[in-house]
């Protein structure tokens, strides 16, 4: 888990800023942005307020080669809130929370509305195999959301309200003494959401999926001595859907601890102790038809699963900086353990229990690394590091259909995953930068062991998949001269074991059921593709952003399923452009367009079912009233265009977000 995150803003924040002023952090210890042998790239807190967004997942749709799933975290099933970068699909990157893992342990999707927007001080991003230094999940980049530190009093809240009867309110107080700090941030969302259901699949129980958050996290820091500094955070979160019918319900909890302690035994060292725990509830209820009755005009409840999991975690990291050849040196080690159950009684129209399935196990990661960083010049960096990854899977259970039934033996895999970053500081404000790297991810407890139906579907887990690797290399270059900020990376990767799903034969599936998958090691898969961005500080009070992303990504061996093979990836587009300006004029008026386009993308491996290309427009405003208060307004689809975001076969193809407006006060107090 262990590493740093370095990023270049999209904007400078003020037009004095220069790029080597710029210095951030994400667990470690900080670095100026020259020296990033990586493709990168920061959003601030300024930028998010002016971003027409309610999740964090909306923010990250204009940063290029990041995939989401087209529809938002609130509109989406819980478990197909999916992230990846790079067109690898599915869940293949890692998502942090002030350094630590977010990803759910059991499942690894991401609940982006477990974090206010105002409580975000920036979200760092990094693209490209970052398992060398993160492990688990990194394969494909590593997103860090760092929330607003405790520094000083200060009070940052807004709240707001708009149609489809959406309201949201949430805060950041934090109040900083002499050698301590206390804060505390909450916050509360609901949306009556829309009707996503094409026409054809609505019927008396269809209802508008509509869903309620809250979150509240507590943390503090304190100097127990002039060289050691001790933090600590513990939250609450807490999400009900109903997804797409009365009886379909999701209910989410979770509660997570954090502690870390920073010490400093001289000038140029510095060692971090960091742990954490996670303790997560999921209860989803799918439903079913009843005899006699239309598809779309009763319905009961048919399974409920409900899914517990711990998982704690430690790291401890050294780093020594130095003067010469070697610039600095830094090793660490981490564990993660996982445990994990998903119980589901399946019920007939009756309510009477036709069956229990369960599935559980446990997961024990172990990691070491080490990371050189190298000038032989002080226009070259040389960036070498290596990560040796060991997995433990233990005390697993299938006792689904399709599955074993018994106990399933323990498995013991482990990796070495090295990279090499290089970065040549040319004149005139260019820079050339490449990578080759090699990562690591492991199947989820949900992959191994969980089954899952809805109406006529089922998906099977199976406990004996492998972990995937892949082998990959980047080339780039960047250009930063006065107002102008551009970069651009290409891109090619090769997995090893790819985990996908294929259809089963009618004949194999339990009764009542038309389609059938399992997941699989589907064989050999690739993506390659161009990412790039530019950006433009015009005048003082008027900044441009342009962004691009091509990604080809395919299964190139699929022994199994034949007929994935040369198809395009689920849900990766492979045309993404998305542009945006920020204008203040008179009065301190901002407006903020943002504007993105997707092409036509592939629901399932085999291309039987697709979404629609599609171009959608937001805008966020917003006007000072005091020197403290501010008044705001965002749209989202701001021409209301109709289009397919999902629609993947699980369940009925689903609309987009239609156009959605609110507007609410921004408090902010020093």
């Amino acid at each position: 888990m262990p590493c740093l995150l370095l990023a270049t803003p999209a904007f400078a924040e003020d037009a004095g800023s220069r790029p080597s002023d710029i210095v951030v952090t994400a667990t470690r210890s900080p670095r100026s942005i020259d020296d990033v042998p990586a493709s990168v790239a920061v959003v601030t807190s300024a930028q998010i307020e002016r971003t027409p967004a309610r999740t964090i997942d909306d923010v990250l749709r204009h940063i290029p080669a990041i995939d989401l799933p087209i529809s938002s975290t609130n509109e989406q099933h819980p478990t197909n809130t999916i992230v990846s970068m790079r067109g690898l699909s599915g869940i293949r990157s890692l998502v942090l929370l002030d350094g630590i893992p977010i990803n759910d342990p059991f499942f690894g999707y991401v609940q982006w509305s477990e974090v206010p927007l105002v409580t975000v001080d920036r979200i760092e991003v990094v693209r490209g195999g970052g398992a060398t230094l993160w492990g688990n999940y990194a394969m494909g980049g590593v997103v860090n959301i760092l929330t607003r530190p405790i520094d000083k009093t200060t009070l940052v809240a807004e709240a707001a309200g708009g149609s489809r009867g959406t309201y949201r309110s949430s805060g950041h107080a934090a109040y900083a003494g002499r050698g301590f700090g206390v804060g505390i941030d909450a916050g509360i969302t609901h949306s009556d959401g829309y009707v996503e259901q094409v026409e054809s699949a609505r019927g008396a129980i269809t209802v508008p999926t509509s869903s309620t958050a809250h979150t509240v996290a507590l943390s503090g820091n304190i100097d127990l001595a002039p060289n050691l500094t001790a933090r600590a955070r513990a939250s609450y979160y807490d999400n009900d859907q109903n997804f797409l019918t009365r009886l379909n319900t999701n209910e989410q909890r979770n509660w997570r601890y954090t502690g870390a302690l920073n010490w400093k035994p001289g000038d140029a060292s510095s060692v971090d102790l960091t742990a954490f725990h996670t303790n997560g509830r999921f209860i989803t209820n799918n439903t079913g038809t009843p005899g006699g009755a239309g598809p779309n005009d009763a319905e009961y409840v048919q399974n409920t699963h409900r899914t517990r999991v711990n998982d704690w975690g430690a790291s401890l990291i050294w780093t020594q900086t130095f003067a010469g050849v070697l610039r600095s040196l830094s090793a660490g080690a981490d564990y993660h353990g996982i445990r994990g159950s998903d119980v589901a009684g399946i019920f007939d129209e009756n309510g009477a229990n036709i069956r229990t399935d369960i599935g559980s196990g446990k997961q024990r990661f172990l990691g070491g690394f080490m990371q050189a960083d190298l000038r032989p010049i002080d226009s070259l960096q040389l960036l070498l590091s290596v990560r040796y990854q060991d997995l433990y899977s233990s005390n697993g259970l299938d006792n689904t259909p399709g599955g074993l039934g018994t106990a399933v033996p323990s498995r013991h895999d482990s990796d070495v995953d090295p990279r090499l970053s290089i970065r040549s500081q040319l004149p005139a404000g260019f820079a050339v930068r490449g990578a080759i790297y090699r990562a690591f991810r492991a199947p989820t407890l949900d992959n191994l062991y969980r089954g899952a139906s809805v109406p006529g579907f089922i998906l099977y887990g199976n406990a004996a998949l492998k972990p995937e690797t892949l082998e990959g290399a980047e080339a780039g270059f960047d250009f930063v001269r006065g107002a102008i900020r551009f970069q651009a990376t290409a891109y090619t990767s090769k997995i090893s074991d790819f985990l996908t799903y294929r259809y089963l034969p009618t004949n194999t599936l339990p009764a009542g059921f038309d389609f059938g998958a399992r997941l699989i090691n589907a064989g050999k898969a690739r993506s390659r593709g161009v990412e790039a961005e530019l950006n433009v500080r015009a005048t003082s009070s008027l900044t441009a952003m342009l962004a691009y992303t091509y990604a080809d990504s395919i299964v190139t061996q699929n022994p199994e399923d034949p007929a994935s093979v040369g198809v395009q990836q689920p849900g990766i587009p492979r045309h993404r452009v998305s542009a945006g300006i920020d204008w203040t004029g008179p009065y301190g008026i901002n407006l903020s367009p943002r504007v993105r386009y997707l092409s036509r993308t592939n629901g399932d491996p085999d291309s039987i079912y697709r979404t629609d290309a599609h171009f959608i427009a937001d805008l966020a405003a917003s006007v000072p009233l005091t020197q403290s208060i501010e008044a705001f307004a965002q749209i989202e689809n701001l021409f209301d265009r109709r289009y397919i975001g999902t629609n993947d076969g699980f369940t009925a193809a689903l609309y987009g977000k239609p156009f959605t407006a609110v507007a609410g006060f921004r408090l902010k107090m020093d």
